[in-house]
């Protein structure tokens, strides 16, 4: 009985740790990987900055296509008071 309830217990503790244990595992050689899979050559690096660039850009113009809130907003009681 005591084996039995030991080994639940272990078994318990090996299921809840796997989880755990998969958020650190590295498939894409990124953080911490040490390996060449993850390193980025100069050419993707530059695409990135550009695609980067272009990004803000767009969103710099989509901002000045809103127009201008005015400067006093609107008082929907202000005709029952």
């Amino acid at each position: 009985m005591v084996e039995m309830r030991a080994f639940a217990i272990a078994a318990i503790i090996a299921v809840l740790t796997v989880p755990a244990h998969a958020q650190n595992l590295n498939l894409m050689g990124g953080h911490g990987g040490g390996g060449k899979l993850g390193q980025k050559s100069d050419e993707q690096i530059a695409a990135e900055q550009q695609q980067k660039k272009n990004q803000e850009n767009a969103y710099k113009d989509a901002l000045k296509k809103i127009p201008d809130q005015p400067a006093k907003p609107k008082d929907p009681w202000a005709s029952t008071r």
